[in-house]
């Protein structure tokens, strides 16, 4: 979705000559495929023996890459997400005469996603990239002590909403003659603080009986989140969402909470505003720089249950409030991460990388 949205506007820029490159087993093959711009389309893979066969003809790909680079002639490349198979590619990029930019999602891999050899290919691609793009300051500060960055080569440019279906234009009012409905979404890992939210929702039904939970997005649950989602009569979705499923879920929760115990910055909390979704989160990371207290959100300080629950039960009993936060969420991503400006911010960052 990045990457649709991102080459979506920068197409709009009279200067810019933007092509894609993706994988025809993307989901959102058919939606890119609309935006009319020239694509370099290779077959990748879909599961992990196609990976595995997918891996042994790298080797050609990288091949068939380079020949696409060179008749090409682009001035730049821009890897709007780091993949195992980027370091394998880079060569080729520099040797078509283009530059690389990375747009650097995480400086430090998560609790459960570290692996050595995943760091150091991260390492790799990072060092070998002529500009770096974080998605928040927080980000920025890790990649300079991280990697050893000039600070000068690494530019920060927010993270754009994901809109599935219509963006909302209307603001969100709180919800009436039915119980209060709270939604964590998105992939489920331990820094994402599940655990955390089912705590503060227990402490929320000593005073709020009927508030509602919806956990939807893959990932092991655990066997202790198991339990105590089906004591609280949550709706689980505990699958891989398809894109023409997002809006629904989105739609069906009154409030995102984003409990997580580290964040570098949440594509989620984006695609909340842009279902006019006001947000609960933890005081952590990146998330400090997307969720704007009073105005788009409330923060609740450290990640614990308790702080948690309070931040949660203010939003739902305020019906002022929720439908500030609603207006706020709507007018955030129209007027401070729009993409448009977003894609004049990564053009301006090639020009001061190329003088």
């Amino acid at each position: 979705m990045y990457t649709y949205e991102m080459a979506k506007a920068l197409a709009e820029i009279p200067s810019v000559e933007v092509q894609l490159s993706l994988s025809r087993q993307t989901e959102l093959w058919d939606q890119s495929q609309k935006l009319g711009l020239p694509v370099w389309a290779p077959d990748t893979y879909h599961g992990t023996l196609s990976a595995v066969w997918a891996s042994v003809k790298l080797p050609s790909l990288r091949s068939k890459f380079s020949a696409y680079l060179r008749r090409e002639r682009f001035d730049w490349v821009c890897g709007t997400m780091t993949h195992i198979w980027n370091p394998f590619m880079l060569r080729k990029v520099h040797q078509s005469g283009a530059r690389y930019l990375m747009v650097l999602h995480d400086a430090l891999l998560h609790p459960g996603e570290r692996s050595p050899v995943r760091a150091k290919m991260l390492k790799a691609e990072v060092r070998r990239a002529d500009a770096v793009v974080t998605l928040s300051d927080y980000v920025r500060t890790q990649a300079v002590e991280a990697f050893g960055l000039d600070p000068e080569r690494v530019h920060v440019i927010p993270h754009g909403p994901f809109f599935y279906g219509q963006p909302k234009a209307e603001s969100r009012a709180m919800p009436q003659g039915r119980p209060f409905r709270l939604l964590f979404f998105g992939r489920i890992l331990a820094y994402k603080g599940l655990g955390l939210l089912v705590d503060a929702v227990r402490l929320l039904r000593r005073d709020f009986s009927e508030v509602e939970l919806i956990v939807a997005g893959q990932g092991n649950l655990g066997s202790r989140n198991q339990a105590a989602l089906r004591e609280l009569g949550a709706k689980v979705v505990n699958r891989w969402l398809e894109a023409g499923e997002v809006a629904q879920i989105i739609e069906e929760g009154d409030l995102l909470v984003a409990p997580y115990t580290s964040a570098s910055q949440s594509g989620v909390v984006l695609l909340a505003y842009a279902h006019a979704l006001p947000v609960v989160a933890t005081q952590v990371g990146g998330l400090q720089e997307q969720v704007i207290p009073g105005e788009n959100g409330l923060l609740s300080g450290q990640p614990d249950a308790a702080s948690l629950a309070r931040a949660i039960a203010k939003v739902m009993t305020d019906p002022e409030l929720y439908a500030r936060l609603s207006a706020g969420a709507r007018d955030y991503v129209a007027q401070s991460v729009a993409w448009p400006s977003l894609a004049r911010q990564l053009v301006a960052a090639m020009e001061e990388a190329k003088a």
